[in-house]
């Protein structure tokens, strides 16, 4: 076979989910493994030749401003359907309709999927359990149909790429085969972050740094809860966009001490070279981007198993803590603050592990697991 077909059913930005096959697919190309990644629509200065977008232009504009939100991913599903047919193997993102699974395995196409979280059985278990304990209705709830849905495109898939060791677990949990399971990562890109080696933590009191969603998924409640009970000579920045459910429940992050609440920047770098810890709780995750490039920054991460990825291993480059305990958190935060120098070699080893995971080394492991398992693949 030439190339591996991959269709991606959001615009391509290289920021967020996006990011992550726009970089296995550019070091694939780059060894000489040809894939072309179709996705609905993408940036003007990403114009690899292999980027293949279903809209641009006029189209692309009135498909945005009067369509609804699904019909960019339905027009690059009828567009890579089109093109791609006949292909011996398709390799193939979340969100995409059961229509497309559907047409590939009537042809007798290899599927391979890409898990960017885990089963949403799982997924919806978790929340759930997180919504009762903190008395918080959660805000789009995965549904009974959602989890059906998944379960009917995991039974045409060949192939399952498991970002983390959690989403193995979870499709095992759920009866998804084990055969079908391939343990991988996420990564990070050294080229988005030129000046990691420049920190700025000196002389100042410790910042604590979240990225992500703050939401219950998050762990925000266990984090805004333990950051209370630490009550520490510390700062606590939060960076990101805040859920209704969080916003309904929780007072202004105003009140809480030493609290600062970043809403958005595409310059996380500037946040990562002032941060001396890094803290994750997330519930439920495929596998944290932030968490792989805090590491990256010599931040020791302060995560539970599913914020940890597959990249930290707990007590040598970072610590994992129970997802529910409150005093566990703020025992941790506390610990890291009155021990700077456990800190400093927690980080470093933090940043030497983050070395083993970047786009181009999680790529190539990537390669290996497809062909191993499909020989012609790439011939």
């Amino acid at each position: 076979m030439k190339y591996l077909p991959v269709l991606f059913g959001y615009h391509a930005s290289n920021l967020g989910n996006s990011h992550v096959p726009l970089s296995l697919c550019r070091y694939w190309n780059i060894k000489g493994n040809e894939v072309r990644l179709t996705v609905p629509s993408a940036e003007k200065n990403l114009d690899f030749p292999w980027l293949i977008p279903a809209m641009s232009g006029i189209k692309k504009k009135l498909v945005y401003k009067l369509s609804g939100a699904n019909q960019p991913t339905t027009i690059a599903e009828q567009f890579f359907l089109k093109h791609e047919k006949h292909a011996p193997y398709v390799y193939l993102w979340a969100g995409l309709s059961f229509e497309i699974f559907e047409a590939f395995h009537a042809r007798g196409a290899k599927i391979i999927i890409e898990r960017i979280n885990c089963h949403r059985q799982t997924a919806r278990n978790v929340l759930q359990q997180a919504a009762d304990q903190w008395n918080i209705a959660v805000h789009n709830p995965i549904t009974e149909e959602d989890v059906v849905a998944e379960s009917r495109k995991l039974d045409l898939v060949d192939s399952v790429f498991c970002p983390s060791p959690m989403v193995r677990a979870s499709m095992l949990e759920n009866r998804v085969p084990e055969t079908k399971l391939l343990s991988t990562s996420y990564g990070w890109a050294p080229e988005r972050f030129p000046q990691r080696d420049q920190r700025n933590t000196i002389g100042k009191r410790p910042i604590f740094l979240f990225a992500g969603t703050i939401c219950v998924r998050k762990g925000i409640p266990l984090l805004l809860e333990a950051w209370k009970r630490a009550d520490l000579d510390a700062e606590l920045v939060l960076c990101g966009n805040i859920a209704p459910e969080i916003s309904h429940h929780f007072p202004s992050f105003d009140t809480y001490k030493n609290v600062r609440h970043v809403a958005y920047t595409r310059d996380i770098g500037q946040l990562y070279s002032t941060a001396d810890l890094f803290v994750f709780p997330s519930l439920e995750e495929g596998g944290p981007m932030v968490t792989y490039e805090a590491m990256a920054h010599a931040i020791p991460p302060l995560v539970t198993a599913m914020g940890g990825g597959a990249i930290v291993q707990d007590g040598l480059n970072g610590i994992i803590l129970p997802d529910m305990d409150i005093d566990a958190w703020a025992e941790a935060m506390t610990a890291m603050v009155q021990d700077p120098a456990k800190r400093a070699e927690l980080g470093e080893n933090a940043r030497k592990r983050a070395e083993m995971f970047t786009w181009k080394k999680v790529a190539k492991q990537r390669g290996i697991l497809l062909q191993q398992r499909y020989t012609d693949l790439w011939k």
